[in-house]
């Protein structure tokens, strides 16, 4: 019985050298077998110095010579190379039941459609930028076992001294605009090895020069192995972490612009060259290792593991740079964006703006306060909600909030209502809608704008209208971790026209774009979002509905999971509401749960599960820039018009928010998303089972 390596393309193939050897040292039995896109393989066995012959396996009969010729002699598969034929193998050894594994893994095409990553039980990846990659698409078990292009190449060059202001070309058919190029850059073409050399001859070649010139995708890894500076032809495809890099950068068509990349390029210093020590070994340990069962990694919005990108994104970011204009004012992806997110929401206008604060901030100046008016909002909300009260001359008034839900309340707003109130800011908070019913009638008997912060509440509902089109103006928030993201980014809507363009001319310094005769009509800033990240909002839109109807299965299963836990508050829908659940948030009754949320937190995260234990440390009314409200002209001038100056505190009274308090003194936030899966849930709700149950019984 002996293991089985399915060699995938003829990159795949050299790359095998040093695994094959760490093999034969440890007298492990292989057996090579290939598709056709890895062509003769001349003289494979004997450059890597393999006793093993190269089994041909394709045509259309490729899957059944696997299960009947094969697979039955294999203990286990190794696949390496991103090809059809690669994948073939890892299923059919799945479905045969044969422990696999994939060798150089997380490189593959951007997007979750693409078919050539091949299943495996253990994924072997260079390092964490990999690891991501795979981690959002394969449930198997991840191994971050060095860069494997620079095992290869060590195994076959010495360290050489570049040859100064020289270029070595290394392209799969002729290109007589690359000799044009370099004699316009003035650079000296390293003449090959001849064509029976080995490949150990070939990469000395690669390495001797100041700059590497390449259509192969293989040939920018070996460069950045060994840190040449590289330029890709027009035509090749890219190595993207090459390019993070510095050392790979790819020429525009053209004689002139290819020679302008290589002169770039040919003066840049060598970059570092990777270690390769080890590769081999931690690959062969994980091949012959029983896997032991991984901890359980949750899903984070915080990158490619909890959030929706693929391939839409790209092909949108790519049109905006194949255009050239990224900025909005000339583009059309931003206001394509804001037509189709109004369309969705229901609302007449939608303006989109830099971030969640800047939402927040055109929201306020438009409602044009004079100084020392006041505008009542919660205390728990981002810092990013109420500093723009401030910087347009207003007094944030601090509203308690329920202590289950942590929302504003209708009594709750009504008592802190004085004849300075100008504005009411309601915050959806972790997508569960406020009580619309009791705090629309209040703004409008009081003559109020309501503002709806939504950031954290895309696709809720209140009787079944969306939140954000109940007051004179929605907010809403595009950054990382929000339902759908641009990174950073906010949208501002509203049915009010005269609301609408007062907002547009904030978002753009106040100048009136499309005017007869613009001008700077008031202070205003820069809060325009850029084309890019439009583009990556208007594909992000269309998954919008499936983000947030996956957040709720995701809160009813743990809901279910942890029914009839005693001690615990589950969050619900509200009356007439339905929540979005950006966050899992329930409540822990600190008589029945001994230590209260920091002890079950404390467990939690003893277990790998993210948490937040009072979700903020402290209402935002408790920040310095409250607390010391003199040291800066920000807040210390609105209040320069307004009664509250005389009071110590000017801005609250901490004996006063005894909702705002008591609920984050109880509260655990779970940062869930879309990508969790049933198992992801099961997980997390044994885990709560299990600390409750700790902390009860001691």
């Amino acid at each position: 019985m002996t293991l089985l390596i399915a060699v995938g393309d003829c990159f795949a193939a050299f790359l095998l050298g040093p695994v094959l050897a760490e093999l034969r040292t440890r007298a492990i039995a292989y057996r090579l077998v290939a598709g056709a896109a890895v062509g003769e393989l001349p003289g494979l066995s004997a450059e890597l110095g393999s006793a093993a012959a190269v089994h041909r396996v394709d045509g259309p009969d490729a899957a059944t010579t696997l299960a009947r010729d094969v697979l039955p002699h294999a203990t286990a598969v190794v696949t390496i190379g991103a090809s059809d034929f690669t994948r073939a193998v890892g299923q059919a050894a799945a479905t045969a039941s044969l422990r696999t594994v994939h060798l150089d893994g997380g490189l593959r095409p951007f997007g979750r459609s693409n078919p050539l990553e091949p299943p495996a039980l253990v994924h072997c990846v260079a390092g964490e930028a990999e690891r991501l990659a795979l981690a959002a698409h394969d449930a198997g078990r991840i191994v971050i076992v060095g860069d494997l292009a620079a095992a290869a190449t060590a195994a076959v060059v010495m360290a050489t001294a570049p040859t100064p202001g020289a270029a070595v070309v290394l392209e799969a058919g002729p290109a007589p605009s690359v000799d044009a190029a370099l004699a316009v850059a003035g650079i000296n073409r390293i003449a090959p090895p001849g064509p029976t050399a080995g490949a150990k001859a070939w990469i000395e070649h690669a390495v001797r020069a100041q700059l590497l010139v390449t259509d192969s995708v293989g040939w920018q890894r070996i460069a950045v192995a060994h840190g040449v500076p590289c330029v890709a032809l027009p035509n090749a495809g890219l190595l993207a972490a090459g390019v993070a890099t510095g050392l790979v950068t790819q020429a525009a068509p053209g004689t002139a612009a290819l020679a302008a990349a290589m002169r770039r390029q040919v003066g840049r210093p060598r970059g570092v060259r990777l270690d390769g020590s080890g590769v081999a070994a931690r690959i062969v340990d994980a091949v012959h290792t029983a896997p032991a069962e991984p901890a359980m990694a949750l899903p984070s919005d915080g990158d490619a593991t909890g959030r929706t990108f693929g391939n839409d994104e790209a092909a949108l970011v790519a049109l905006v740079l194949q255009r050239g204009t990224l900025n909005s004012t000339r583009g059309t992806m931003v206001t394509t964006f804001e037509q189709r997110f109004a369309q969705w929401l229901g609302s007449k206008h939608a303006i989109a703006c830099a971030s969640g604060s800047a939402a927040v901030h055109c929201a306020i100046a438009a409602l044009r306060l004079q100084p020392g008016d006041e505008v009542i909002t919660t205390p728990i909300t981002d810092m990013g909600a109420l500093t723009p009260i401030l910087y347009e001359g207003g007094v944030p008034v601090f509203a308690d909030v329920d202590p289950v839900t942590l929302n504003v309340t209708v009594d709750t707003v009504r008592a802190q209502i004085t004849d300075r109130t100008r504005a009411i800011v309601v915050t959806h908070l972790f997508g569960n809608p406020c009580d619309l019913d009791g705090l629309t009638a209040l703004a409008a008997e009081r003559g109020l704008a309501l503002v709806e912060d939504a950031a954290q509440a895309f696709g809720a509902s209140f009787r079944g209208r969306k939140v954000g089109t109940f007051g004179r103006i929605g907010t809403f928030s595009l950054q990382q971790g929000k339902h759908i993201t641009t990174g950073e980014g906010g949208i501002v809507v509203t049915d009010d026209a005269d609301v609408a363009r007062r907002v547009f001319l904030y978002v753009n310094k106040a100048w009136g774009y499309g005017d007869q005769k613009p001008d700077h009509y008031f202070p205003a800033l820069n809060y325009r979002l850029t084309e890019l990240q439009g583009a990556v909002a208007l594909a992000q839109l269309p998954k919008l509905d499936g983000v947030v109807a996956a957040r709720r299965q995701v809160a009813a299963t743990l809901q279910q999971a942890l029914a009839g836990v005693e001690g615990l508050v589950l969050p619900r829908d509200p009356a007439h509401g339905a929540h979005s659940f950006w966050k899992f948030a329930f409540h822990v009754d600190r008589t029945l749960v001994p230590g209260g949320p920091r002890a079950l937190a404390t467990k939690l995260q003893a277990a790998g599960i993210a948490c937040a234990p009072h979700y903020i440390q402290k209402p935002a009314f408790e920040c310095e820039l409250f607390r010391d409200w003199r040291a800066s002209p920000v807040t210390w001038l609105p209040l320069q018009h307004n009664p509250r100056r005389d009071r110590a505190t000017a801005m609250f009274d901490r004996d006063r928010y005894r909702g705002a308090l008591g609920g984050l003194d109880s509260v655990v936030v779970l940062p869930i998303n879309e990508r969790y899966t049933q198992r992801h849930c099961d997980h997390v709700a044994q885990a709560i089972r299990a600390a409750v149950g700790a902390l009860r019984h001691g």
